[in-house]
């Protein structure tokens, strides 16, 4: 093949690139994005965010402000881990020690302030870890428990290891094959729904693809160690992750074997290619990241699944030994409207014969039912409306696989696992029965208090049972879930305006609330956000709110379902008088507490502290 002809052929790839990623561009940045956060690909992009956020730190921080935050072992770069892997083990226990001094009150601990803040989740998080602050305190929480700060250290390091290398088996090695297999599919159809991202799970072999992707890289980076061998080898193994993408049924060595094998002679022409795209990479770094984030880690992931595509129809074509195995046809055409008609037979004849309609109920529970989403109980009535909303969701899923805009899954040489019973009927259009609603608050109260005990736990070594009532329940929790499952009933169908709607509404629950309870208590306080990033008089802040908006589009959309598919197993005969129970409990803690609200260390003190505080300046002032 000549210059010319490469060059041409070089062209074509980068342009049909360009329309794939014209084609499908929020899935294809938001698929890279998160292979840049996983690490697996790009990981320079917020590499280079985070040294950026180090020069502002020393920039603005004088050197011995934030040397506290470092720890005993005084890394340059903040990490405790640092100790960990020097061997420095004397360094690590006292970094404890002074983690200890500083929950105290014995000590005062200074971190670096992102966003301008010192408090917040946002800030917190960033700060914990840069200082390893997050470190120690899992170390003083294993310290408390084993009372051997050494056997602390070995527990937590073995302990971090073996979740560090689960997470990158099972979660980001393996995300390198659906990335690929999003943007395999991405050049053929119009249409890319996020299910595919669990494209692995619904055949089953997750775990196989695990384990070809992590030998993969482990050659991948054994050739490291040599100084030619590296380059040759990374172009032989560039088409594995493409490979177990087609068919993860591919064990680790045929994926590797039949890569080599389709890359000879193609080396030389992925590397010119890969040259083509520096001027981007270089316009990536130079605009610290933002150009990669936008536009080219989509664009250059877009490139190659064009090149690979390329490669193995050429392999195919040449019937090169081992590429039998590349059977998914129809992840680099477009079946014929017969194939669909006939995989898709059912979804036609529905089509066909039409849907009946649902009876509505009427008087007020008709209301409540077409408003709310409310109903008496779990009557053949809403069994029947339940199955007719789960195929309703489902019909647009069809209807763009019978059209030929979506892969369409039943083509798929490995046939789909079929859905278990308990999570087969996960709908969320359904409606939801009064005991049901009733068990749900309670089940979100009783985790809003165990997610802040918890908390409260980890940063401070000390129990408090937090929230205004003496019971293991805090209502806010369990007050804005039903409000949103009941509220926003009719916005489930749009999660963009359900989101957005969750977020406005729990804003105004937590504002009254915080407001309520001062007004009541004589000011006293259960929350305060002040100094948050963007908060409202302390009362409610945007990270919080952002916060509430993904956990109620997760409670909306998968847990209320799953937690009502565990409820329905429940007799009536039992379900009513323990939802009895639990309303006469709860009703008199509310009374008593309304006299006598829960008051004390872990809970107001320190917030009254604060505030004492600030009037005693202002006095002095």
């Amino acid at each position: 093949m000549n210059n010319t002809t490469e060059t041409t052929l070089r062209k074509e790839i980068r342009k049909s690139a360009r329309l794939s990623l014209r084609k499908h561009y929020w899935i294809f940045v938001v698929a890279a994005l998160v292979a840049a956060i996983l690490g697996t690909e790009y990981a320079n992009t917020t590499q280079i965010f985070r040294i950026q956020r180090r020069i502002r730190t020393e920039q603005t921080q004088p050197v011995q402000e934030i040397q506290p935050a470092m720890g005993a072992g005084g890394s340059a770069d903040g990490s405790v881990f640092n100790d960990l892997i020097n061997g420095d083990w004397q360094g690590t226990i006292d970094a404890v020690g002074y983690r200890l001094e500083v929950l105290q009150g014995k000590e005062t601990y200074v971190g670096d302030v992102q966003l301008g803040h010192s408090r917040g989740v946002l800030a917190s998080i960033v700060n914990e870890f840069e200082s390893g602050s997050l470190l120690l305190s899992l170390l003083t929480m294993i310290d408390t428990i084993l009372g051997s700060k050494k056997l602390a250290v070995i527990v937590l390091a073995i302990l971090g290891f073996a979740i560090m290398l689960l997470f990158w088996l099972l979660v980001s090695n393996v995300y390198r094959a659906v990335c690929c297999r999003l943007f395999l599919e991405g050049r053929i159809y119009e249409k890319i729904p996020a299910s595919r991202f669990m494209f692995l799970y619904r055949v089953k072999k997750h775990t196989k693809a695990a384990l070809s992707m992590a030998l993969y890289t482990f050659l991948k980076y054994l050739w490291l160690l040599t100084i030619v061998g590296y380059p040759i080898k990374r172009y032989s193994y560039l088409l594995v992750p493409y490979l177990v993408a087609e068919n993860p049924d591919l064990s680790a060595r045929e994926a590797i074997r039949l890569s080599s094998r389709m890359m000879k002679g193609h080396k030389w022409e992925a590397f010119l290619l890969e040259l083509t795209l520096i001027p981007w990479m270089l316009l990536s770094i130079a605009t610290g990241g933002l150009v990669g984030i936008l536009f080219y880690n989509p664009y250059r992931e877009a490139v190659f699944a064009e090149y690979s595509s390329r490669v193995r129809c050429q392999a195919k074509e040449q019937e090169m030994e081992g590429t039998d195995r590349l059977n998914d046809r129809y992840l680099f055409e477009v079946p014929s409207e017969a194939d669909l008609r006939s995989a898709y037979q059912d979804v036609v004849q529905k089509m066909a014969d039409g849907q009946d309609g649902i009876q509505e109920r009427g008087g007020v529970w008709g209301w409540l039912e077409s408003w709310f989403g409310l109903v008496p109980s779990l009557d053949e009535k809403e069994q029947e409306y339940r199955t007719h909303m789960q195929a309703d969701l489902k019909k647009e899923e069809y209807l763009n696989a019978l059209e030929g805009k979506t892969y369409p899954t039943r083509l798929y040489p490995i046939k789909e696992v079929q859905k278990r019973k308990r999570t087969d009927n996960l709908g969320y259009m359904r409606h939801y029965s009064i005991p049901a609603v009733i068990l749900l608050f309670f089940v979100f109260c009783m985790f809003g208090w165990l997610w802040e005990v918890t908390l409260h736990l980890l940063q401070t070594g000390e129990f408090a049972n937090r929230g205004v009532l003496h019971g293991p329940w805090l209502p806010i929790y369990g007050s804005g879930v039903i409000l949103i499952l009941t509220v926003l009933y009719r916005l489930r169908r749009k999660p963009i305006v359900e989101f957005i709607a969750i977020i406005i509404l729990c804003g105004i629950v937590e504002y009254l609330t915080s407001w309520v309870l001062e007004v009541l208590h004589d000011g006293a306080k259960w929350w305060d956000y002040t100094g948050y990033y963007l908060n409202l008089n302390g009362r409610i802040c945007a990270e919080g709110l952002l916060v509430f908006g993904i956990g109620g589009m997760a409670f909306v959309y998968v847990l209320a379902p799953v937690v009502d598919n565990i409820i329905e197993q429940i007799r009536m005969k039992i379900l009513v008088p323990v939802c009895a129970a639990l309303l006469v409990v709860f009703g008199v803690d509310v009374v008593y507490s309304g006299f006598h609200p829960n008051q004390g260390k872990g809970v107001t003190e320190s917030i009254e502290a604060e505030s004492g505080a600030v009037t005693a300046e202002s006095e002095q002032g």
